[in-house]
């Protein structure tokens, strides 16, 4: 096993732990407080730009912790062995910079001496150790609630989570193998610091040191009947809450509704309190809790209104990943670690294009900060060449308001009247006749000339959970919008937001979850986004459902939508319907009359979408795909299931399928050589379209022939 030279510093104490050299920003030097230069690991505090420079800056990077090599030495091929480097970048930014004012609460937000606003994010750089070895291209992951994505999504066999160190951890290493230098900054404020998640340190708003506070109405669903829940309750995950307003809690109000939709049932102010109760007997007065003794039932959504304080520029997210990813792209001196690393001496700047890469919330956030301006720094400068937008479909983020809640985001069911989801959708400009605005997701930087190459992918669930027919057409549905010459829209039909391995059953939703793969045209995709950025190869065209290719259709009625009756699978056609929300009501509600079109992908006799990349999976079915399921018994029985898709197996033999009106396997493919024959003609054809990596191809073919389909 290779050495590996590791230097931890200590978050809660500013001293080393062991031999990590201190450096401090003086007057544009570093110095050396433990060893020379020369012989340098890495600096715990890297060399900032200076204090009074003109723009946005990080001021320093604090490392705390180097893996040199890591993942045990391994070697990756061409691009050799690498590097983890983990730590915190300081910035700050100036708010009364035109790129910085429509961040919500920046005036309200303290300011240093130097008339600046300050943030802190954790950091994390996994680099090749000699970086000629590498592709020169800064692939960010951008984050979702602290969690890293792009192992998950484009390597095989992945471990290690937040901190993949060991060989094991990054499985098949395509990312590594590929040259990327990859990076990860926090950005999320409400993501508590545990469990080694990557989040952000953002400045509380107040108006001339005046508590700010709003009355705010927060959503509150469980999986299992509990008596207290916190006030930063996301379907599951407890988030850093805004603290109660004490002398207003008895305004307070907490609702219950059947679903998003159902009427409000009140529940009597004397029947639950601001406290934790975790037997439900005795209550423990908090301002950052609910108890309700009663109990919280998963038969129910519970909405809470209350006044909240507290508030932070969340805004600040969009900011800060603008200014960490411009300072490793364009500073070259000692300073930046792509440039002074490990025992080397400091060498020459190789990073040359970037591409940004989110999945679900961190392709909304993505998407958002660039359709608010981010992707220019404040020199003027691109920041993302490329931007990979994963399951977005046609939301954005709530960061940017006021008491911002980034967790949330619009499902039929869960947080369905979280902002974010509002005008516009589409990438090319439009007026919206539901809203009298025109906008699109371009217009800001097309103005600052300022626009990356884009590909927007979706997921078979976006079109019932994220309304994703919104980027294609006008808010009405009448029509397809044309796609700008920089982005493709791609639909990875058949498959749900986050793909399983194996088809499962699920403690709340009623089918089996999908097993579907969007992982290989991923892969695909990353290379032909880096051609395109690099060399200017023209990537695939977009492959998307339209109304000009009669691929979308109304869900309801199921005739029309096309969706077989399949024995014991049951269709309620609910998608996420969409109208202007009213987010002053005390509780949330549409406006009547303001409603969009949502339309989803026709599917074949199946019940398999038509439209979009159709995998191997897709095109030599052993069931029916969904991008749906539905929630069973005692949890809100028949209203979507969250993210979660389907898989409804195919009977075997004739004899076996009674009503179902799916062809068996035996029908489909009589034995198993018809059946592998099938796949070795699906596998040419999405190589021949470019969706499919030879290395995958082989791959494919290789468990189509190992596989036992039953017949």
């Amino acid at each position: 096993m290779a050495r590996r030279r590791v230097c931890i510093k200590s978050r809660a104490a500013d001293k080393p732990q062991h031999a990590c050299p201190q450096y401090t920003l003086r007057n544009a030097r570093i110095e050396a407080s433990e060893v020379n230069l020369k012989r340098i690991v890495l600096a715990a505090a890297l060399l900032g730009l200076a204090a009074s420079a003109a723009h946005a800056v990080v001021t320093r990077i604090a490392i705390d912790r180097i893996d040199s090599p890591t993942f045990d030495g391994r070697d990756f091929g061409t691009a050799g062995r690498y590097e983890k480097l983990s730590g915190r970048a300081f910035g700050e930014v100036d708010p009364n910079d035109p790129r910085n004012a429509g961040i919500v609460f920046i005036q309200e937000a303290p300011r240093n001496a130097r008339g600046r606003v300050e943030y802190v994010v954790d950091i994390s750089i996994i680099q090749p150790l000699d970086p000629a070895k590498g592709n020169g291209t800064l692939l960010y992951d951008v984050v979702n609630r602290g969690s890293r994505r792009a192992f998950d999504v484009f390597h095989l066999g992945e471990h290690g989570g937040n901190d993949p160190a060991k060989a094991v951890d990054a499985g098949d290493a395509f990312l590594l193998r590929q040259g990327y230098t990859l990076v990860v900054s926090g950005w999320q404020a409400d993501v508590p610091r545990e469990e080694g998640e990557i989040v952000a340190d953002y400045p509380l708003a107040n108006r001339g040191g005046t508590q700010i506070s709003k009355s705010i109405s927060v959503e509150l669903i469980v999986p299992r009947p509990v008596f207290t829940l916190p006030l930063g309750w996301d379907n599951g995950r407890a988030l850093k809450p805004y603290p109660l307003v004490e002398r207003a809690a008895p305004r307070a109000r907490l609702i219950r509704r059947l679903h998003a939709d159902a009427p409000d049932e009140l529940i009597p102010r004397e029947d639950w309190s601001f406290a934790t109760c975790r037997d439900g007997k005795t209550p423990v007065p908090s301002n950052n809790d609910i108890c309700l003794p009663a109990g919280f039932s998963p038969n129910y959504v519970y909405y809470l209104s209350y006044q909240a304080a507290d508030p932070m520029p969340a805004g600040l997210a969009f900011a800060a990943t603008r200014d960490v990813v411009s300072f490793l792209r364009n500073d070259t001196s000692n300073a930046n670690p792509l440039v002074a690393h490990g025992p080397h001496e400091p060498h020459k700047h190789s990073i040359k294009y970037t591409i940004g890469f989110g999945r679900s919330q961190s392709g909304r956030f993505l998407k958002d900060l660039i359709y608010q301006g981010f992707n220019q720094d404040e020199s003027g400068r691109i920041v993302f060449d490329g931007a990979m937008q994963l399951t977005s479909g046609g939301r954005m983020t709530n960061v940017n308001t006021e008491f911002a809640l980034p967790g949330r985001f619009s499902t039929p069911l869960v947080g369905h009247f979280a902002q974010g989801d509002q005008f516009p959708f589409t990438y090319e400009t439009l007026t919206d006749p539901v809203s009298g605005r025109r906008d699109g997701l371009l217009a800001k930087c097309r103005e600052q000339k300022a626009c990356p190459k884009i590909f927007h992918m979706d997921s078979g669930t976006e079109p019932w959970g994220g309304r994703n027919s919104l980027v294609i057409t006008d808010p009405l549905g009448k029509k397809d919008v044309p796609i700008p010459d920089n982005v493709r829209l791609y639909y990875f039909a058949g498959t749900q937001h986050a793909p399983v391995l194996q088809a499962r059953s699920n403690a709340l939703c009623q089918n089996p979850v999908n097993p579907n793969q969007y992982k290989e045209p991923m892969r695909a995709l990353l290379v032909a986004m880096r051609d395109w950025i690099s060399a200017g190869k023209a990537p695939p065209p977009s492959r998307f459902p339209s109304l000009a290719s009669g691929t979308l259709v109304k869900p309801l009625p199921q005739r029309e939508a096309g969706f077989p009756e399949i024995p014991g699978a049951k269709y309620t056609g609910e998608a996420n319907h969409l109208f202007i929300n009213d987010n002053d009501a005390l509780f949330p509600k549409h406006v009547q009359n303001k409603q969009y079109a949502v339309l989803v992908p026709r599917v074949d006799r199946d019940g398999n979408d038509l439209p979009g990349i159709r995998s191997v999976a897709l095109q030599v079915p052993l069931g029916t795909h969904t991008g749906w399921n539905l929630r069973r018994k005692g949890f809100m029985e028949d209203r979507s299931c969250y993210l979660d898709g389907s898989f409804i197996p195919f009977a075997r033999y004739r004899v076996d399928r009674g009503n179902d009106p799916r062809p068996s396997l035996e029908e489909r493919y009589g034995n198993k050589a018809s059946y592998v024959r099938q796949v070795e003609a699906a596998v040419q054809r999405l190589r021949g379209e470019g969706f499919l990596l030879p290395e995958d191809a082989e791959r494919l073919l290789k468990e189509a022939r190992e596989r036992d389909i039953g017949i």
